[in-house]
């Protein structure tokens, strides 16, 4: 719908994603995530593959209607896929990324490939309605809000800089103006090696790779499911 929409105002779209690697079967009666009568996700099995959904977004770059393409929630393995084919590669890869889960891997991977690495959920989903009953808030973290005293700010503004000084991008989300505003105050001070590295071991006290808090773990059996190794 963003792409026609493009089409009548002339205007084009900064980023393109694929937002998932997985496809579902399209069913307006049981919503965007159908399940079967065993809570299964239902793959969509006329759907196009990666590489032809990669095609046509790279067509959409050559018409001028995007100008960057990227990817969200592939795993390394995913990824390898679409850049085997790409004609046009990836600009960035859009993931969950905390101290609790910094995903250091998937990063060192991201910068050899000369792809930005996008971080959302920086906060860790502390009000989202993918937090799980037994989360612990990373905003209550005794070594975040050690940090946070230390520079007199916020465990939040923490968790943000800390995304900014590993280089990455970072999209925290809010509709609170204030909370907004904290968000974006996040340049008058910088973490040091030790205190980065000290928040991204915060990642051990949960088995590895660390605490993933959109998961959608219920379409675990998709054969495109790119969290396996966490199930």
């Amino acid at each position: 719908k963003a792409v026609v929409s493009t089409q009548s105002t002339g205007d084009y779209l900064d980023l393109y994603l694929i937002h998932w690697p997985m496809h579902l079967q399209p069913d307006t009666e049981m919503g965007n995530f159908p399940m079967d009568a065993e809570g299964q996700p239902i793959p969509d099995s006329s759907s196009p593959t990666i590489a032809q959904t990669w095609a046509e977004l790279e067509k959409l770059v050559d018409e001028g209607k995007c100008r960057n393409i990227g990817l969200s929630n592939f795993n390394i393995q995913q990824i390898e896929e679409v850049l085997a084919i790409a004609r046009i590669r990836p600009a960035c890869l859009q993931v969950e990324s905390h101290p609790q889960l910094p995903n250091l891997e998937l990063l060192e991977f991201c910068k050899k490939q000369g792809m930005a690495f996008v971080s959302y959920s920086p906060l860790a989903n502390p009000g989202s309605k993918f937090r799980r009953p037994e989360q612990v808030s990373l905003l209550e973290n005794e070594v975040v809000k050690k940090v946070a005293t230390a520079h007199g700010v916020t465990p939040g503004q923490v968790l943000i800089r800390y995304q900014v000084d590993k280089g990455n991008a970072v999209i925290p989300k809010s509709v609170t103006p204030s909370r907004i505003v904290e968000n974006l105050a996040v340049t008058s001070f910088t973490l040091t090696q030790s205190e980065v590295d000290e928040l991204s071991a915060i990642s051990k006290d949960f088995p590895d790779p660390g605490y993933r808090t959109c998961s959608v773990k219920h379409f675990g059996k998709h054969p495109r499911y790119p969290f396996k190794n966490e199930l």
